[in-house]
């Protein structure tokens, strides 16, 4: 069964929007549409009820045969320019260039119902002329009923829409529609619009025009009318400079990339709401303008030094144009942050009250909050201890890392970033300083591997992470403050760890609890046995490991349930002695090689430490150790030498 798509009363309004509810709006559609069409004469009558006056638009543009009208009226989001192209060409009996449209998506063609509640459109094309009544339903947004056609001998070309019915009551006024209209159609002057049969000219847009003048060096005089609608439109088109040379449009009024060069960004409102008209007669008889009148010749110099003399009066128009409305941004900016800004050091107060001034000079596209925004981060770099040291960081970037930053940011604050990154720097330093340290054969493990082992307990398990340890403390103190022992010895050679002739030994404790959360001895005890590179690891480094702990034992320091951890490191071990000692479920001695659990730090930190090797920290790092690895230079003979 063929069903008929239901709409609601509102669905127009919803679709066509303003087009069908705001007469300004709707008035520069039809217009546009006309424009479109390349009529280069449209009239207007405007309805008025208590006259009895229908809506009605006349315009002499290419029109529509029967089956485009159908074609464009019964599609719904009708694309104008994959259907027709983006510019429009001009009707075999009329002269003229291609014109860019306005016409995107079709709804402009529902303008009318603005102005009527139903309507009569006339159309001829190719010798064709049709009459359809156009009109609406409560349930149907859009109904057409042709009135006659004829298929041939139909001479010119055009559209006629005439409104019947109930004639609307509208607030808009001649004089207001002659203002909206020539606001933004009398750049060309081959397009003339007339509304109750007087035409549009600069006399209707007094509040909207200025003029100026500029000398161009020995070449003549050029006028420039300055159009400002006010309220910018959605796209620039109808907006730029229009070139005039006697009376004649030379190519399309636009912004050219010239004009975004020397004088604004495209994409600012001012862009969109301002239309210049260049009157240069004098480009005439300095054979300036193309034979087709598409354009200028570039290479003509007349035509440079104008360009470039007119550019920089209409920079200066802008500009003064919105020195208001500059005022009023700076006025707000620090009514927002002045409190903000007082409290600053009298130096960094004016330097950011100048930041204020400049970009609200310079940076005409930047809005009250963007300026707040950047304020607020000059404010805050003059009060922090870095400064302006973020900013060189920042203009180091690469587009992608500003990307990444933002993502980081909206993710994360800076302090738990920073948390995280520095406890990631802590841990990748400390792989590379081992690395270095660990390529000679010899290096006195004592002084250089046991303090950087102290801080690295978490590379052999996750188990490890929370381990409290002591360390620059007297062998003596360490043992007090492990195994709260006051009456323990210890070696003074080497503070923070026990110092034997071919290794270190360092001794790291969790304390155990009792039923009252009151510590009472060790939980879990890890001994490192840093032995010398070189040295092969074999069954005697690991029973003198199980020596420490009998010896521990035996003292007290740990009882018999205390776990126990040891690893005894180095740079080979001996063939067969890969295994585990274990001794009871309590102890376990690992041999393990530097290598091995430099591998097993690595894989901890998802290998991150060969992915960000150039890292400006690892840089440096690196550079700091090649200094370190390196022998003194001798200036003089050592002592042996000298007695010789």
């Amino acid at each position: 069964m063929e069903q008929e798509s239901l709409f609601d009363e509102r669905f127009l309004q919803s679709y066509a929007g303003n087009i069908v509810s705001d007469p300004t709006t709707a008035i520069v559609e039809l217009v546009a549409n006309c424009w479109d069409a390349y009529a280069t004469e449209v009239s207007i009558t405007l309805p008025n009820a208590k006259a009895e006056r229908h809506f009605k638009i006349v315009d002499n543009g290419k029109g529509m045969t029967r089956e485009e009208f159908e074609h464009i009226w019964r599609t719904w989001s009708y694309n104008r320019i994959a259907a027709q192209g983006k510019k429009s060409e001009p009707p075999l009996d009329v002269q003229g260039l291609p014109r860019a449209v306005f016409g995107k998506n079709g709804k402009g063609r529902f303008a009318s119902f603005c102005f009527a509640t139903a309507y009569i459109i006339t159309s001829r094309k190719n010798g064709q002329e049709f009459v359809c009544k156009v009109s609406r339903t409560s349930i149907k947004p859009l109904v057409l009923e042709e009135q006659s056609f004829i298929a041939e001998g139909v001479q010119g070309h055009g559209t006629i829409i005439v409104g019947i019915d109930e004639i609307p009551r509208l607030q808009l006024t001649e004089e207001k529609a002659r203002e909206i209209i020539g606001s933004r159609f009398l750049a060309n002057p081959a397009f003339k619009v007339s509304i109750g049969g007087k035409q549009i000219s600069f006399n209707d847009i007094p509040d909207y025009l200025s003029e100026a003048e500029v000398e161009v060096d020995g070449l003549g005089k050029a006028r420039i009318l300055h159009i400002d609608t006010k309220k910018a439109d959605k796209t620039t088109k109808q907006h730029g400079i229009a070139w005039w040379v006697q009376t004649r449009a030379v190519g399309q009024c636009n912004w050219s990339p010239s004009d975004y060069e020397r004088i604004l960004d495209g994409r600012t409102s001012e862009a969109k709401r301002y239309t210049f008209i260049v009157q240069a007669d004098f480009l005439n008889d300095l054979d300036a303008v193309r034979e087709d009148w598409s354009g200028f010749k570039e290479e003509n110099s007349a035509w440079q030094i104008t360009r470039e003399a007119v550019q920089d009066r209409i920079r200066k128009i802008i500009h003064d144009a919105g020195r208001n409305e500059r005022e009023a941004t700076k006025s707000a900016v620090i009514e927002r942050v002045g409190n903000t800004i007082n409290a600053l050091s009298p130096v960094s107060k004016d330097r950011v009250s100048s930041f204020i001034e400049e970009v609200v000079e310079t940076c005409p596209t930047f809005g009250e909050n963007e300026i707040v925004q950047l304020t607020t981060i000059l404010t805050k770099l003059e009060q922090s201890k870095s400064r302006y040291g973020l900013l060189d960081v920042l203009h180091k970037c690469a587009p992608n890392d500003y990307d990444s930053l933002h993502e980081i940011l909206t993710q994360w604050t800076v302090s738990t970033a920073k948390l995280v990154l520095d406890e990631i720097q802590n841990r990748l330093k400390l792989i590379g300083e081992l690395r270095i340290k660990l390529q000679e054969v010899g290096v006195d493990e004592v002084h250089e591997l046991q303090p950087l082992f102290e801080r690295g307990l978490w590379m052999f398990g996750a188990q490890f992470e929370s381990i409290d340890f002591t360390s620059n403390v007297g062998m003596t103190q360490v043992i007090k403050t492990i195994f709260k022992d006051t009456s323990g010895k210890g070696s003074l050679n080497r503070p923070d760890f026990v110092v034997l002739p071919d290794s270190s030994v360092g001794f790291y404790a969790r304390p155990s609890y009792d039923e009252n959360h009151d510590e009472d001895g060790v939980d879990h005890l890890v001994i490192l046995d840093l032995k010398t590179t070189g040295l092969p690891l074999g069954s005697k480094e690991k029973n003198q490991v199980w020596k420490y702990v009998k010896e521990l034992r035996e003292r007290g320091y740990i009882r018999k349930h205390t776990k126990v951890d040891g690893f005894v490191l180095g740079d080979k071990i001996e063939v067969g002695e890969n295994e585990v000692n274990a001794h009871g479920d309590e102890v376990k001695i690992y041999p393990m090689l530097y290598d091995t659990i430099l591998v097993r730090a690595e894989k901890r930190l998802l290998n991150l430490h060969s992915r960000v090797k150039d890292a400006p920290f690892l840089l440096e790092q690196r550079e700091e150790l090649k200094k370190f690895m390196e022998p003194l230079s001798v200036q003089q003979m050592d002592l042996a030498e000298a007695a010789r």
